[in-house]
């Protein structure tokens, strides 16, 4: 019984995995397609919600002051999310430096703190028309914000949200996460290009300052220390259900550092996974239940064949089955991600998944983390 219940999981898993190498193959573009000629004039605010990142915001003020968008219509608001480094005397420093205006605003003014009340003040302030929102250690590319813009005004998009990946540093470790990030981004994509939204990232996101304040903005959640991408997006998907678009081009992919060690990694993910619990659509619970169950199954299998319960033919059709579809799958998103030499280390990391997705299974049910500098409950 559990055999068949585990190939079956594995055939339905496969039959989606291919079905969403369809649609991204369909729908996703490299070159600079969204010139759609769309007037440049919407207002953008750019948020930066930033806490100890001294060394990181100077290359994200130079990739700004780079923009290929009008710069009178441009402002940056970082909010300081009780920094205690230098990241204020390099904003300070940085700021003349930007042919736009550049405010700060101090959430310990407010008595606030965490990246939800950060980016709440910075709506609060804006002026643009369209907010835009990354963290103050990515790198973007030039046309980053007329993408933003003219997806925005020529789909009439409710909500933007952009492919974001990791650094390249030469690891292995950096590789094996870029690799797994690529696969969330991927399905997260294609979901949204038919419709179902389930998953996008704030580190590459925007959407309308009247849409954010139409849907009260983070309002329901707060409680919840992660979730100021997703939850913000179920909110808007629920009244604007074919507004949500991906930004499907390589000038809108935002670079990202990697978590330096499996300390931190676990950490990271950890606060991922405590957003599960607290999902309301059904289905992506149950997505995530079946994602479980599967993994789960795939961990004892090696066990199951000792055991004589899975042949050896049933045993190597299992993974096969299970590893072709996501190797077509992973092979063209990472190739939109520009890290083809990363394509032969799929199978490394599709052994190492189902470790992977049953311990962050069981951690998400246990409560607390720590995440910069801060513990949540």
């Amino acid at each position: 019984m559990l055999i068949n219940i585990l190939l079956f999981l594995v055939a339905v898993y496969a039959l989606f995995t291919f079905t969403l190498a369809g649609i991204w193959l369909k729908k996703v573009t490299f070159g600079k397609r969204f010139m759609r000629k769309v007037p440049k004039d919407t207002t953008i605010s750019v948020l930066v919600a930033a806490r100890n990142e001294a060394l990181n915001i100077p290359y994200l003020f130079r990739d700004l002051a780079k923009q290929r968008y009008p710069k009178a219509l441009l402002e940056i608001i970082i909010i300081n999310d009780h920094s205690t480094d230098d990241t204020v005397f390099q904003i300070e420093n940085l700021r003349n430096e930007l042919d736009f205006p550049v405010h700060i605003i101090h959430l310990e003014e407010f008595d606030l703190r965490g990246k939800k009340n950060a980016i709440k003040m910075g709506v609060q302030q804006a002026q643009g028309e369209l907010i835009v929102c990354t963290d103050a250690d990515c790198r973007v590319g030039e046309f980053w914000l007329l993408g933003m813009q003219q997806l925005y005004k020529g789909r009439n998009a409710k909500l933007i949200s952009g492919g974001v990946t990791f650094i390249p540093n030469g690891r292995l470790w950096t590789i094996l996460q870029s690799i797994e990030f690529a696969s969330l981004v991927g399905s997260g994509a294609c979901a949204m290009m038919v419709g179902k939204p389930n998953m996008c990232n704030g580190a590459n996101i925007a959407y309308p300052k009247a849409v954010f304040e139409e849907v009260n903005g983070f309002e329901g959640n707060e409680h919840i220390a992660s979730g100021d991408d997703e939850f913000l997006m179920h909110k808007i998907a629920e009244k604007y259900p074919n507004q949500i678009v991906f930004a499907h081009y390589q000038p809108n992919i935002v670079f990202t550092q990697a978590q330096e060690n499996l300390s931190t990694f676990v950490q990271q993910r950890k606060r991922w996974a405590s957003k599960w619990n607290h999902y309301k659509d059904w289905k992506i619970t149950f997505l995530a239940i079946t994602i479980f169950t599967l993994n789960f199954g795939m961990l004892l299998s090696p066990f199951l064949w000792l055991r004589n319960d899975l042949t050896t033919t049933q045993f190597i059709v299992l993974w096969l089955v299970r590893c072709l579809p996501e190797y077509v799958f992973l092979a063209p998103v990472l190739s939109f991600f520009k890290k083809v030499s990363y394509i032969k280390y799929i199978p490394l990391v599709q052994i190492l998944y189902p470790f992977y997705v049953v311990f962050f299974g069981i951690s998400a049910w246990k409560k607390g983390y720590v995440w910069k500098g801060r513990r949540h409950f």
